[in-house]
């Protein structure tokens, strides 16, 4: 009977649902295009007077769910007249196409002033100022959005394919030709100074199953506010402070919609880079609003654009549309991928002490309108009442506002947020039906992308319910060829954003030959493998077991570790213990690879990575008390022995030459085989920084310190009477941002012993380089020996790299888009026991074969030039 009862129930209620669902199902649809009848891709559709809105798909037709009622709705695209029609919405759907004709502009609002400025450069003078207060004139808001990201794999190059091609299939499952879509109905939450909080409500995609476990299938909305300095990372905005170091601007003319005069604005770099746009800024005049954009820019692997649309809520011009294309053509590939998305339903909060209109004076320009207002004291409210206000008191103004709001959130004891990002999934994302989607999603899916979705489908039934399955008889099966190459197998249900909750890693024996790393003349040649396993909880905790082995056949020796961490505190604080026996370079910090150095011996007889053994029990430990300041603390117990080179054969014999001892040599103590010993050490290092600031993703705390100093402090003292040392370093890093002349990159360190060690493995090295490969890193010499200058004493290191916008090369525009680099840079060395000075001064191309570079560097000591030499950067 209660089944009966619950059946007639469920029946009754799916009929008043169905009844209700078409009695609301009606709205308005139709198609974009121009007056020569070309569709106008993502063109933006508004309702009029509501926050309801859609836009066009890449065949310009459209779809928005209305209730019924008369509604008057704007249609808006980049460089066409915006345009308003009145439709009656019934039941059903209308049919409401819209024709939009070019934009035409008028070049007579504005006057050309005596000294023939571009009237270009008052407007945006007065839209750079206004910036911020349109960047905080919003306290909050709510919206939702949809996003579609889509991208497809057009080429890959013969060399590629026999390469990777069957990889990238096998793996990702990703085939060439194949239009691959993403899409997205997601809610967010916007907070002054910087918080946002996005919740994914349901999400769509046709990606091979192989991606979806490797990737978060989730898109989510671009955060770029192009009233920032900088917009989408290094991207310099137009309306930045700095803007006028990087751009020119020139008048095109303005005209009028919904009643606002919108000037067009050409923007053109001064110089080509990744970090600069061209294209058009159309900007509001009076209010200095952005009221639209089309941006192009391109770095060394592909070509982008972008386009925005805004539209007025609550008199505030806010983004609703956004188009951003990508063409890739880098390393053999060739990808072409498109992001777009929409915003509708805004709720907005405006924060009136920022939300002005003041006439703005251009002292430039009106210099007796700004000489006539000089004395006048501004503030706030008389700039909120339209008062006259020059540029600079303009900037006065907000300095002092934002001063104040400092004190107020200081007084309330608020937490200062630089970025605080919150991304949810909603436990229902993956399960919404076809109904809901075609009620959300009001941009109708092009054919591509429906017979895309159409093949998937039957494939994303078979993949959920494997990813349901977390049972050990479902456990991720062992295949033999996996014996040797190694796998990676991952347990759990997977996490949409964290991954899997486990995995377990094998390091096959063959997996590090391809980087070359199997053979020195210590071991001779020898094989690794490896074991780790990994339990994470999101962002709280990870823990981690692991064990390394490796087998050298010269010396019959197998020699392995094994390592335990856990990382706790939301992931901020560190625990780890580890032990066992392995060779190790007398540098700790591996200034030579084992693939470069396996290059150099077995074709030309040179031997320098230099080894020892060392068996050994260590303890870490790192806590992060905040995004200023970072303690860490290691001990370990070691024994320490001698060896000896076992492997005399290289592939290439050169009679004029043999390997050298494994016995470094060292300025200071000469060549000398130390003896086996037992070593305690304790090393303590401390990192400030001053002016970094805490950033948030899910609550979790970060540090966001890009071109602000670090400061470090490192103490390393040696325990025991055989072993007894103690040695201090303080340092300091930091990359300068010096606009037009590029990023300089300055680290510094000085440091020396309060008593000295008796074993070289103790002493400071300092990163040398004596092959014709180099990493260019800005902690390494690019010629100098890599243990002669090894101290005991007071030392003093100095590396600066400056990378120029433009220099010599990189003044030709078409290798200047090809992604060449220059720069300028210079290492220095003073040890006081030696009492030497060693310099090199280079000079470095990067960008060769997108990845490779090439520096000329010469050495000198003591003021004598020494040596010049060549060296190959590569990315390893």
């Amino acid at each position: 009977m209660y089944l009966k009862q619950l059946l007639t129930k469920s029946v009754l209620l799916i009929l008043c649902l169905s009844a209700s669902a078409s009695l609301f199902a009606g709205g308005i649809k139709g198609t974009v295009k121009n007056m020569k009848g070309e569709a106008l891709s993502f063109a933006s559709v508004l309702v009029k007077g509501t926050s309801k809105g859609t836009m066009a798909n890449e065949d310009g037709k459209y779809e928005l769910t209305l209730d019924p009622g008369s509604y008057e709705v704007i249609f808006q695209y980049l460089s066409h007249k915006t345009l308003i029609q009145k439709v009656e919405v019934s039941r059903d759907f209308v049919v409401l196409d819209a024709r939009l004709e070019d934009q035409s502009v008028s070049l007579n609002e504005v006057k050309v002033q005596a000294g023939k400025e571009d009237p270009a450069y008052t407007i945006m003078r007065k839209a750079i100022s206004m910036a911020r207060f349109h960047q905080l004139e919003i306290d909050s808001y709510t919206a939702r959005t949809y996003v579609k990201g889509t991208f497809q794999v057009k080429e890959v190059s013969g060399m590629l394919k026999m390469l990777v091609g069957k990889k990238i299939e096998k793996e990702f499952g990703v085939k060439i030709g194949t239009t691959y879509v993403l899409e997205s109905i997601n809610d967010i939450t916007f907070s002054q100074p910087n918080t946002v909080k996005e919740k994914v409500i349901s999400s769509r995609n046709n990606l091979p199953g192989q991606l979806r476990n490797k990737a978060n299938p989730n898109i989510t909305v671009a955060r770029g506010n192009f009233y920032s300095p900088k917009v989408f990372g290094n991207l310099i905005s137009p309306l930045s402070p700095s803007a006028f170091a990087y751009y020119k601007f020139s008048y095109l003319g303005s005209f009028e919609d919904r009643g606002q005069t919108v000037n067009k604005i050409q923007v053109t770099p001064k110089s080509k880079g990744d970090d600069v746009l061209s294209g058009i800024i159309y900007i509001i005049e009076d209010t200095w609003a952005i009221h639209s954009l089309n941006f192009q820019f391109i770095d060394e692997n592909a070509e982008y654009s972008l386009k925005q649309i805004a539209a007025p809520f609550n008199e505030i011009w806010m983004p609703v549309s956004f188009d951003f294309t990508i063409n890739f053509d880098a390393f053999g590939m060739q990808l072409d991928s498109r992001y777009i998305y929409n915003i509708r339903n805004y709720n907005l909060k405006v924060n009136p002490k920022y939300h002005q209109q003041p006439l703005v004076i251009d002292e430039k320009i009106d210099k007796a309108e700004a000489k006539a207002v000089k004395d006048h004291k501004i503030n706030a409210k008389t700039a909120l009442a339209q008062k006259e206000v020059t540029r600079k008191q303009l900037k006065k103004l907000l300095k002092d506002m934002e001063k104040e709001d400092t004190k107020e959130q200081k007084e309330a004891k608020k937490e200062i947020i630089a970025r605080d990002y919150s991304l949810e999934v909603d436990t229902l994302a993956r399960e919404r039906n076809e109904s809901f989607w075609n009620n959300e999603r009001q941009v109708p899916l092009t054919e591509t992308e429906v017979k895309g979705y159409a093949q998937a489908d039957s494939l994303n039934v078979a993949e959920a319910a494997k990813i349901k399955k977390d049972s050990l008889k479902n456990l991720p099966k062992f295949k033999f060829g996996q014996l040797l190459g190694g796998h990676t197998y991952n347990y759990g249900k997977r996490n949409e954003l964290y991954g899997y909750p486990s995995h377990l890693t094998y390091n096959g024996p063959l997996e590090s030959v391809p980087i070359l790393d199997f053979y020195n003349s210590v071991e001779g040649y020898y094989l690794n493998a490896g074991l780790s396993y990994q339990k994470r909880n999101a962002l709280e905790t990870i823990s981690n077991y692991g064990a390394k082995f490796r087998y050298s056949f010269s010396r019959k020796r197998l020699n392995g570790i094994i390592n335990w961490d856990y990382s706790f505190n939301k992931i901020h604080n560190r625990l780890s213990l580890s032990a066992g026996r392995f060779v190790q370079q007398f540098n700790d910090q591996n200034p030579i690879s084992p693939g470069i150095n396996a290059i150099y011996s077995l074709f030309f007889e040179e031997n320098y990575l230099k080894l020892y053994e060392k068996s050994f029990v260590k303890t870490e430990y790192l806590k992060w008390f905040s995004e200023k300041f970072t303690v860490s603390g290691t001990f370990e117990y070691n024994l320490n022995s001698h060896v000896e080179n076992n492997h005399f054969t290289p592939w290439i014999d050169n009679k004029d030459k043999q390997y050298t001892s494994n016995d470094p040599v060292n300025n200071e103590i000469g060549q000398v085989a130390f003896q086996n010993h037992n070593s305690a050490v304790l090393s303590v290092n401390l990192q400030f920084r001053p002016f970094a600031e805490e950033g948030r993703f899910n609550g979790r705390s970060y540090t966001i310190n890009r071109n602000r100093p670090t400061f470090s402090l490192k103490s390393v003292n040696g325990l025991g009477e055989t072993n007894a040392f103690n040695q201090w370093q303080l340092g300091y890093d930091q990359v300068l941002e010096l606009r037009k002349l590029g990023d300089l990159h300055f680290n510094a360190k000085v440091g020396g012993f309060f008593k000295a060690p008796n074993y070289l493995m103790d002493f400071k090295h300092f990163n040398g380089n004596q092959t014709i490969l180099s990493s260019g890193d800005n902690n390494t010499f690019r010629l100098l020996d890599y243990y002669a200058f090894s101290t005991r004493g007071t030392y003093a290191e100095v590396h600066a790299d400056n990378t120029f916008r433009k220099l010599l090369l990189s003044q030709i525009p078409v290798l200047k888009l090809y992604g060449i680099k220059e720069s300028l840079f210079a290492n220095y060395l003073y040890t006081e026991n030696l009492k030497v000075q060693y310099l090199e001064i280079g000079y470095g191309v990067s960008g060769i074969g997108k990845i490779a570079g090439i520096e000329v560097i010469g050495s000198f000591l003591d003021g004598k030039y020494q040596k010049t030499g060549l060296r190959v950067k590569v990315p390893f």
